[in-house]
């Protein structure tokens, strides 16, 4: 096992090294990218059921971003259009071990760019992941104040943490800010079962807007259930979120609607609303203050967060996150100070 994790690291690390040849050799270009987040938590958890609190001190990683590394790549081919790649792997920088269960597991695609739009096939975000953020200053990220705690996207029915495998996904170019989105995952968790109505299928589809201070999306999923587990139901989420910048703040607002979720927190409730809001507030160019609350009703979810962020450099900073979050008879809480590098 530790040989073939030794030859399968040297690989990709000589890959990355003959990137820099690739690119001089042809139209070629491909480069290595990452980021490392680490911090120092302490958290506490209460569950009034079983009347009992634990604290914990210790260290985390991935908390403002999780950590990862990746090759992006783009083949000019001429008349308009290119070949785009990405592999990107998530790992836990606090012992090195890999992320989401698999080598790349944040994204692997290959697509196809032009006047047309882009085409992309493989492992990728659902588009609630990948525009849904806007609705809170905390994003998709940012450990328990992120915007996944209510919206259920990332629950695992449309792909383990808001990612489908076997997915196409296509993206409109972008017109005067708008920008449409349609995908379909014919296998979305890799279960290995032969006929088509034993996998997981998922759709998504989305419609977005940006143009200076004003960001807007709207994002569904869709899941078709794997026919040979019983009980497992159609679920559907559909997420509404916008953000306005007025400079001296940034307001975020979001709303959910998640129908028969089969995972998560929500598990067997039949509807669940969600409701997101927050503010960013950027101070003196490098730092920011951002706060947000959130719910959601039947699954008793609620939490909120408080976060400072503080650039060193363009590719460095420190950052601090305070965060509750309820669900019926148990709630966590949370402090974390961090340290995250772009290379």
């Amino acid at each position: 096992m530790k040989a073939a994790s030794f030859t399968r690291g040297a690989l990709f690390i000589a890959l990355a090294a003959l990137s820099g040849g690739i690119a001089q050799a042809s139209t070629t270009s491909v480069t290595l990218y990452g980021v490392i987040d680490l911090g120092l938590a302490f958290e506490r958890r209460h569950d009034s059921t079983e009347s009992s609190s634990h604290s914990h001190v210790g260290m985390r990683d991935g908390i403002q971003s999780g950590s990862r590394w990746g090759l992006r790549g783009v083949e000019d081919l001429g008349n308009g259009y290119s070949v785009v790649f990405r592999l990107e792997s998530g790992f836990h920088a606090s012992n090195g071990t890999e992320a989401q269960g698999r080598l790349f597991g944040r994204w692997a695609y290959l697509g196809l760019v032009g006047d047309f739009g882009e085409l992309r096939a493989g492992r990728q975000q659902v588009l609630s992941d990948s525009w849904g953020g806007v609705g809170s200053p905390f994003g998709t990220s940012w450990g328990g104040a992120s915007a996944s705690v209510t919206s259920g996207y990332n629950d695992g029915d449309f792909g383990n943490g808001g990612r489908a495998n076997n997915a196409f996904i296509y993206r409109t170019p972008v017109w005067s800010g708008w920008q449409a989105g349609l995908g379909y995952s014919f296998e979305a968790h890799d279960n290995n079962k032969f006929a088509t109505a034993n996998h997981d299928r998922v759709w998504t589809a989305g419609l977005r807007y940006r143009d200076g201070p004003l960001s807007t999306a709207l994002t569904y999923e869709h899941l078709n259930p794997d026919a040979s587990v019983p009980g497992k139901l159609n679920s559907r989420n559909l997420q509404v979120a916008a953000a306005y910048d007025f400079d001296v703040l940034k307001l975020h607002a979001g709303y959910g609607n998640l129908r028969n979720p089969n995972i998560g927190p929500s598990a067997g409730v039949r509807r669940v609303n969600s409701f997101v809001t927050g503010v960013g507030v950027p101070i003196n160019g490098s730092s920011k203050v951002l706060a947000a609350y959130q719910r959601a009703t039947s699954s008793h979810i609620k939490g909120w967060g408080l976060g400072y962020e503080h650039d060193l450099s363009k590719r460095t900073n420190i950052y601090a996150l305070l965060d509750r979050v309820d669900h019926r008879e148990s709630h966590t809480l949370q402090s974390v100070v961090g340290l995250r590098h772009h290379f």
